[in-house]
């Protein structure tokens, strides 16, 4: 069967394929730091040259900042063609004491290989380089067309990369969009990702009178831009959890029948959640259940607020600037614009007469979503349970990746696949974040099948 053949050559390659991944983690390409050029731009040529050893065509592309890897094979014009995306560069390593190992000199484990990078997103990433090389050595070719995108700036926002997709987006015109930058339901269930909610951010500024001033003196009588702040972002959400700002939920898409059956039968237990996070339960909207509320309902969040006097002991004064910033995750059909918009009249509505405010918007993305019924959804599935040993659950991410809403739109590719191979408990962003080798054997296994499936269907027509 074919399903052993590739399952051999990757048991027989895997600790090669290992210490290549832990080449690629040791090249810090943290893209936080202006003055890492030398390291991006290994890191680039460094994954640039496993795909040309496998017979792939490409070269770096230049921008304002950290260089585009892209790379091509090239079948026929009549095979399916597939997009690959992922980033090869990573988080900060800070704080460095947290580290039971140097971030960037990979260990291996209790089973994991640990290093920064390792889950996000270069162990994830590279088990498509590992898929397509054990693939034409079984098979003796790839009888698809890959185009393999990968950039240096999806942690800091992916600018020149959304830049270069207006300008160049004829040529990533493909059939299937392939990334591997979530994570699976749990350690011993893997999932196929099916949307990401969307946001929208923006900060709030308000002023209420010339100077802070003496609360004694003007205590009774002076508008305290805290108080001000506080009691309008009060009034954004009810008691049950409810947003309440008008026009927020118009667009919300409501699940399915099927999607409400599949979330049901998650296995999720949520006292050993909320006691992980040191909570005594979990919280959020009434009448939704814990998956459905962090995954595929839309939220509000203030994510820091000031004003005032915040120093070290007491300044009785009355605050006459305040400020927040606040962030909403979005759902299938909102809109960043008009949900800000929906925000930024509520707020001007709500405010005391005479309030100066700005009320300035930072960033938005769009949801993306994934149908279940799609014909390659359903290879993937058959895919990840042939390899894994157990069917994978159906699930969306609450989390958001602002570039794939960007390329699922301006390219129009007609199918889309989210297949996360990191556990949740893998620490991306984190100190000793790490990818463990069982789930890189079996990602690479998953992978192998699913181009062997997806060759095939497209042989058939």
């Amino acid at each position: 069967m074919a399903e052993n053949k590739f399952f051999k050559d990757i048991d027989d390659s895997l600790e090669r394929y290992q210490q290549e991944l832990c080449e690629f983690l040791r090249i810090p390409s943290v893209s936080a730091y202006s003055e890492n050029s030398d390291a991006m731009r290994c890191s680039a040529e460094w994954l640039l040259g496993r795909l040309l050893d496998i017979g792939f065509h490409g070269d770096l592309i230049e921008t304002n900042g950290w260089p585009i890897m892209l790379a091509r094979h090239e079948h026929r014009k009549e095979a399916p063609t597939l997009l690959i995306y992922g980033h090869y560069d990573v988080q900060p390593e800070v704080p460095l004491e947290e580290w039971k190992t140097p971030p960037f000199e990979p260990s291996i484990r209790n089973g994991a290989i640990f290093a920064r990078g390792a889950n996000d997103d270069k162990g994830q990433l590279y088990t498509y380089v590992k898929a397509l090389e054990s693939y034409q050595r079984v098979r003796g070719e790839l009888p698809l067309n890959i185009i393999f995108l990968a950039e240096g700036e999806e942690e800091i926002g992916s600018k020149n990369l959304l830049r270069f997709l207006k300008e160049n987006g004829d040529k990533l015109r493909s059939d299937i969009f392939f990334v591997s930058d979530s994570s699976m339901l749990s350690k011993d269930i893997p999932a196929v990702t099916c949307g990401f909610r969307g946001i929208v951010s923006f900060e709030i500024a308000l002023q209420t009178m010339k100077k802070d001033l003496h609360s004694g003196l003007f205590g009774g009588i002076a508008l305290n831009a805290t108080e001000v702040i506080t009691t309008l972002l009060a009034k954004m959400k009810n008691e049950d959890g409810h947003i309440t700002i008008p026009g927020f939920y118009d667009d919300v898409r409501p699940l399915s029948s099927r999607e409400c059956e599949a979330m049901a039968h998650l296995p999720y237990d949520e006292a050993a959640v909320a006691k992980s996070l040191g909570m005594a339960m979990l919280h959020g909207e009434k009448g939704c259940s814990a998956i459905e509320k962090k995954s595929a309902r839309p939220t509000l969040n203030i994510n820091g607020i000031w004003g005032g006097f915040t120093g070290e002991g007491p300044k009785t004064v009355i605050p006459a600037r305040a400020f927040a910033k606040i962030s909403s995750r979005l759902v299938p059909n909102q809109s960043p614009e008009k949900v800000f918009r929906c925000f930024e009249n509520f707020i001007r509505e709500n405010i005391p007469t005479g309030v100066e405010t700005d009320i300035r918007f930072l960033f938005g993305a769009t949801p993306v979503v994934t149908e279940i019924d799609d014909p390659n959804v359903r290879m993937a599935a058959e895919a990840i349970e042939e390899a894994f040993g157990k069917a994978p659950a159906f699930i969306r991410s609450g989390g958001t990746i602002h570039i794939i809403s960007e390329i699922k739109d301006s390219l129009k590719i007609p199918s889309m696949l989210i297949l996360g191979w990191g556990r949740p408990e893998n620490g991306s962003h984190s100190p000793n974040e790490c990818f463990y080798v069982k789930d890189f054997r079996n990602a690479i296994r998953s992978l192998c099948l699913l181009f062997d499936k997806i060759a095939s269907n497209g042989q058939d027509k």
